[in-house]
């Protein structure tokens, strides 16, 4: 439709004289229009998806088995692009670097997950929720500076939990199910003592020779001290679904889609 009414302004111009400026800016646009996607702007009106022109895709992903890119424009700003969907999700989170650390599908939603690193602190992590032709974001940044998060989904249910203790707070663990997203604290393993070495029955040889006068008396040595705690490791939650009762839902927001014409 756009491109069949910039052939019939061009037409008309062609005839005017002094007009070959303003037919040059023409095809400049309609080159424009012809590389770029369409995008409703929800009125009815139709803009177009700029990004299509102006952004460099970072990562290609599937959203239930369609093409899915994030992309990233000049001035750090990023959105992902849902093919199948024909959506254009706006992102309001900003950085130098950025990737999908992890897509999964749970029952009714899609979750992608952004790492975003900052300074000081490896993993920051930036959930989204695409059911539909909705999108919301949970407002919390999940810090995990010391390691990256572990995830998998088990019986419906997601989960994402730390494996490094932090140096800072308890550990824990995300979990989705029923449309919520919970923060579970975990627990550090405890120390492991090694177990003390049963002592040796004495040979029943002939009876033992007198020990030497400065021998040392191997009962006397002390026993190795216990084997400091690895303080890494966090306690593995029980097999099964993780039960989520008692805890508060973390809140979520409402993330602006641009339908793609």
């Amino acid at each position: 439709m756009v491109a069949a009414l910039v052939g019939r302004v061009l037409a008309q111009m062609a005839h005017k004289p002094g007009t070959g400026r303003s037919v040059g800016a023409i095809v400049l646009m309609s080159g424009v229009i012809a590389l770029s996607g369409c995008v409703s702007t929800g009125s009815g009106k139709m803009g177009l998806d700029f990004g299509e022109v102006l952004a460099k895709e970072q990562q290609v992903f599937s959203v239930n088995g369609e093409r899915a890119a994030l992309r990233r424009y000049y001035n750090d700003s990023y959105d992902i692009k849902l093919y199948g969907q024909k959506k254009v999700m706006e992102l309001d989170v900003k950085g130098s670097m950025m990737m999908v650390a992890n897509v999964s599908e749970v029952p009714g939603a899609t979750l992608i997950t952004l790492d975003v690193p900052e300074a000081g602190c490896s993993h920051v992590y930036h959930v989204y929720r695409v059911s539909g032709t909705q999108s919301s974001k949970y407002q919390t940044g999940y810090r995990s500076c010391e390691g990256p998060l572990s995830f998998n989904v088990a019986n419906g249910q997601w989960t994402a939990r730390q494996t490094v203790k932090p140096a800072v707070g308890k550990p824990y663990m995300l979990v989705y199910q029923d449309g919520n997203l919970y923060t579970r604290p975990l627990e550090a393993a405890k120390p492991r003592v090694p177990a003390k070495p049963r002592p040796k029955a004495p040979p029943k040889a002939a009876a033992p020779k007198p020990a030497a006068p400065d021998a040392v008396n191997l009962d006397d040595v002390a026993a190795p001290a216990a084997a400091a705690a690895n303080l890494d490791e966090i306690d593995a939650p029980p097999p099964g679904k993780i039960n989520t009762s008692g805890l508060k839902a973390d809140s979520s927001s409402d993330v602006k889609m641009k339908d793609e014409k």
